[in-house]
């Protein structure tokens, strides 16, 4: 499958209504089914707002700012933007009805206007550090940052914006629902599962992720019970259900589908002897690391052993010309002395 490329749109793919909604509440519907990945097309389509279910926000210009830009698809022009919105601490305020921004709980910065302005930056939410519930699907940000301070963050939602790396997450140990459909996304870093241990759904949907290998890297994530990965390349390789079945055991739903017991057994069936036979190849590998390490150490210690005993002879031959010296001044002493009686 054709990877995504980073195309800029004006409106950018707008997050379906599966996606806004709450990510427990979209996993769970076992009527929900997901188009095979050979039925639809890759790159993410250019939603109509009108798809969307929960409320969606009407900004006043005091965020906005920046000129016209204008967004390609690859072949033609489509539509300018007139620029970028910014997230302040008033737009904030407004927006949660709040005065105080440690009292903020929930901020919704979603944007679903056609033509309209987005964000491009996450700023302004250092204040915000009893913050729960944060949304900011459907805009321009590139890059997770500034958001160290959420300690307390249960839900972020970052689908369809243009996200390459997953980062600046490592600290949210409280984290549960981790939404990034429709992005850039090409790996699965290692310490996603050593760091968002109470992580239970993740949806990767609409990205560019092809390696199985990156799967296996959750496995760590024993509360995980949802994992949405359609629309990616490795979701159409083959084994691709029944490899990430037998690896996450915790999941209770993948794709939005509801895993059954006869899949279970059927991954078992398929990877228990492929993971023996891996188990047995990885320790014949150790065993051989081990002999080379041996031999190694066989051979320093020799060498060890001969700079001993080299040192030793050194020693030796150095004291000997000592001895070797005060005798020559004995001899020169006595020399001296008889000169000077003649």
């Amino acid at each position: 499958m054709r990877k995504r490329t980073p195309q800029l749109i004006i409106s950018g793919p707008q997050a379906s209504n599966s996606d806004m909604q709450s990510p427990v509440s979209s996993v769970i519907n076992p009527r929900t089914r997901s188009l095979s990945p050979t039925s639809r097309p890759h790159t993410p389509d250019l939603y109509n707002p009108s798809d969307f279910a929960v409320q969606q926000l009407d900004i006043s210009d005091e965020s906005e700012g920046g000129s016209a830009i204008t967004y390609y698809t690859g072949r033609d022009i489509v539509s300018k933007s007139p620029g970028i919105r910014y997230i302040t601490e008033n737009l904030i305020k407004k927006l949660s009805k709040q005065e105080q921004l440690s009292s903020v709980q929930s901020l919704n910065l979603c944007l679903s206007k056609a033509g309209g302005k987005k964000f491009k930056f996450i700023e302004k939410l250092e204040k915000c550090d009893h913050l729960l519930v944060l949304n900011l699907n459907n805009n321009m940000i590139e890059k997770i940052e500034k958001l160290d301070k959420q300690l307390k963050l249960r839900e972020l939602s970052l689908s369809y914006n243009r996200i390459r790396k997953i980062e600046g997450l490592e600290h949210m140990v409280n984290l549960q629902n981790l939404m990034l459909a429709g992005n850039y996304i090409e790996h699965i870093p290692a310490w996603v599962g050593k760091k968002l241990r109470s992580l239970r759904v993740l949806s990767l949907k609409q990205n560019n992720i092809t390696l199985l290998q990156d799967i296996s890297k959750l496995k760590s994530l024993k509360e995980l019970t949802s994992l949405i990965l359609t629309d990616n390349p490795l979701a159409s390789l083959p084994h691709y259900r029944q490899y990430v079945i037998y690896h996450l055991r915790s999941l209770n739903y993948l794709d939005g589908q509801p895993i059954t017991f006869q899949e279970r057994q059927e991954a078992h069936d398929r990877f228990h002897l492929e993971e023996l036979e891996n188990l047995e190849n990885e320790l014949e590998r150790k065993k051989k690391e081990i002999q080379l390490l041996e031999q190694k150490q066989s051979k320093t210690m020799e060498n060890v052993k001969s700079q001993e005993q080299l040192n030793k002879s050194l020693q030796l031959e150095h004291q000997q010309q000592k001895n070797s010296c005060k005798k020559l001044e004995r001899e020169v002493e006595t020399k001296n002395e008889l000169v000077c009686l003649n």
